[in-house]
């Protein structure tokens, strides 16, 4: 019987020795690299025009925001801002200014986690430090004042190179796009915001006995330069220095007493106050004695641009009652929100729903 030979098979190194056999190696490790490159890109294209939409086009509106607070309050300043990002447009960049102390890293996180989840918009920490500690700051029946509510009257100060922004409170939900209420008129204004209520409490404190435009300084369009012009910082600082053992609202008051004659007030369809319902804030702007369009109140109640939570217990610790009526706008409006976030677990949490009357 004959042996079959049984071809070796060849070693690598035989067909490096062949140079055609060499030339049709590299072509082949080149055609996988190539095609390599080209899966990478496909990829990628479908990341670009499928996941990331937006970016086909340039944002053309760019608004300036801005937060004060401190570590108790990353959870509820995250779904504010959460908010904002689900109701802007996609060529609207947000700029976020968060005036901060006491924060930590893990709290940070939180509020960074944003512009994780949408990349129209941009956070620049600002870490205030001692800004305002040096100040005596009344404790009264209507709040406990932290220094964080202070660091917005110096907004033109630590932001030289900016003309305007919006600043918002911590308890404030937006509802719609903020280009058409950022682009809101604010020349020779230095501040516009939301009608606030005088009684006889502002009289009698500041023997002011007439002045108009007084607003609510949680929802605030401020116009930088004016407020430079004006030597605000200064300004607010001597008055706090002469009534701070007195003010029941500080930031507010000392405000409004300064620049009243330059403020300005927004149309009720921009800002809405956080009321049981409609005719609550109809009486609101009637109190103050103001010309407004009924249909425009309650349109602007059930539509509303932004939305502010200024009851004096706030919806994530009980019910708010308002006048002995017990309120659940308010609370509802704030969940609702609060479900739309990843952290709306470790919220409840935190924040447990109290059905206990205020």
């Amino acid at each position: 019987m004959k042996k079959v030979k049984i071809a070796k098979k060849k070693k690598y190194n035989d067909y490096i020795e062949d140079e055609d056999n060499l030339a049709i190696i590299i072509n082949i490790r080149n055609c996988k690299i190539c095609l390599t490159i080209i899966f990478v890109i496909f990829i990628l294209c479908i990341l670009y025009y499928f996941i990331f939409p937006f970016h086909k086009k340039e944002f053309k509106n760019y608004i300036n925001v801005s937060y004060a607070f401190d570590g108790n309050y990353h959870y509820i300043t995250h779904v504010s801002m959460k908010s904002i990002m689900l109701s802007q447009e996609k060529i609207t960049f947000i700029n976020f200014y968060m005036l901060v102390s006491n924060i930590t890293d893990e709290q940070k996180e939180v509020i960074n986690r944003i512009c994780l989840e949408h990349i129209n918009c941009k956070i620049i920490f600002i870490d205030m430090g001692n800004q305002f500690n040096e100040l005596y700051i009344p404790k009264n029946e209507f709040s406990l004042w932290s220094t964080a509510n202070f660091y917005r009257v110096i907004l033109q100060d630590i932001l030289p190179n900016e003309h305007k922004i919006l600043y918002l409170d911590t308890d404030t939900l937006i509802y719609k796009d903020l280009t058409k209420l950022y682009n809101y008129n604010i020349t020779g204004r230095c501040y516009v915001g939301m009608p606030e209520y005088k009684d006889i409490y502002y009289f009698l404190q500041y023997k002011e006995k007439k002045f108009n435009n007084f607003i609510n300084t949680g929802v605030v369009l401020c116009n930088l330069d004016e407020l430079r012009k004006i030597n605000f910082t200064n300004k607010f600082k001597e008055f706090f220095n002469k009534y701070n053992k007195k003010v029941k609202f500080p930031v507010n008051d000392a405000t409004n007493m300064i620049t009243h004659e330059y403020n300005g007030y927004f149309e009720p369809e921009y800002v809405v106050i956080g009321f049981c319902n409609e005719k609550e804030i109809y009486k609101y702007y009637k109190r103050m004695s103001l010309k407004i369009n009924v249909t425009e109140v309650i349109k602007s109640y059930n539509d509303p641009y932004v939305y502010h939570l200024i009851t004096k217990s706030k919806p994530w610790r009980s019910i708010p009652s308002i006048d002995g009526q017990v309120c659940f706008e308010p609370m509802i409006r704030f969940y609702e929100m609060a479900r739309k976030t990843i952290y709306f677990h470790k919220i409840l949490e935190i924040f447990p729903v109290n059905i206990t009357k205020s």
